[in-house]
Order: structure tokens, then sequence, then C-alpha cells
């Protein structure tokens, strides 16, 4: 969605304004506008992990499709949270899906996996070992985890 409105097409950037006719003559802000691609990076940031602020949960890989998941799926090495670097990888396995958590980080809230909307989250879960249960489409991790099965 957003793609379809970079201006100049060439550029690869978003323009401070940006009108629907193409030829319309307009002021179209400072370029690049780098104010739109710090809030690009922290969307894309946000989509593997960000703080609720509610609970003070770190909110993990929220958006991503579960297709995303196979092969080596998806995670972050050493992001920066407010309670320290996170390092955490999700992915699909042959009968579910594995996320592994290096355990360095404890947030006061835990971590939180939200099922992709529209889908059924695994009805068997996991947290290290111990039995875990959805809370509709959303399964809260104590902070300390470590790996989290989903089947």
């Amino acid at each position: 969605f957003f793609f379809a409105d970079v201006r100049p097409r060439a550029w690869n950037g978003w323009a401070e304004v940006v009108d629907r006719d193409l030829r319309a003559p307009r002021f179209i802000g400072d370029m690049p506008h780098a104010w739109i691609s710090s809030d690009y990076i922290r969307s894309t940031l946000d989509l593997l992990v960000h703080e609720r602020d509610r609970d003070h949960a770190l909110v993990l890989a929220a958006g991503v499709p579960t297709d995303w998941l196979a092969g080596e799926g998806v995670g972050v090495t050493g992001v920066r949270t407010a309670y320290g670097p996170l390092t955490y990888n999700l992915r699909q396995t042959g009968d579910g899906w594995l996320l592994t958590l290096d355990g360095q980080v404890t947030p006061p809230g835990g971590f939180v996996i939200q099922w992709p909307a529209g889908e059924t989250p695994p009805a068997r879960v996991r947290i290290d070992g111990r039995t875990a249960e959805w809370s509709g489409s959303e399964l809260a991790i104590p902070a300390g985890a470590r790996r989290v099965e989903m089947r």
C-alpha cells in the first residue's frame, strides 16, 4: 500500500506531501523526508518486537504471517529494548512452531505472541516443558522463558 505512493518513483522515498494526481503542481516538502523513513524503519522493527504499554510485555512477531515462519523463520539478534538486548527466533517445525529466546531479557510483563487474525492458534503449547494455554489468540510467556513449543 505505502510503496504505491513513492514520489518521485525513481527516488525510492516518500515525500512529505503526496497527491493522487501525479501531475498536480504542488509543494512536496523536503526530500528525502527523513522522518517518514524513520517511521518505516520503526514500523518494521515493531513488526518484530514492541513493548505493550499496559503491562510492559514485549510483543513478539505481531502481524507476521505464518508463512514467513517456514525455513529459518523470523527473529532478531540483540535488538535494544528497555530491558536489555533481545534475541529470539520463531520458526515452523515439522509439526508446529518453535520460539526460542536467549533468556537475557526479563520484561516485567513477560512476552506475548499474538496469533495472526483469522488463523486458529496451535492447540498444544509447552513453555520450557510446562503446559500453557492461549487466551483467545494471545499467548502469555513468562519472563525468563527459553523455549516455547506450539503444536
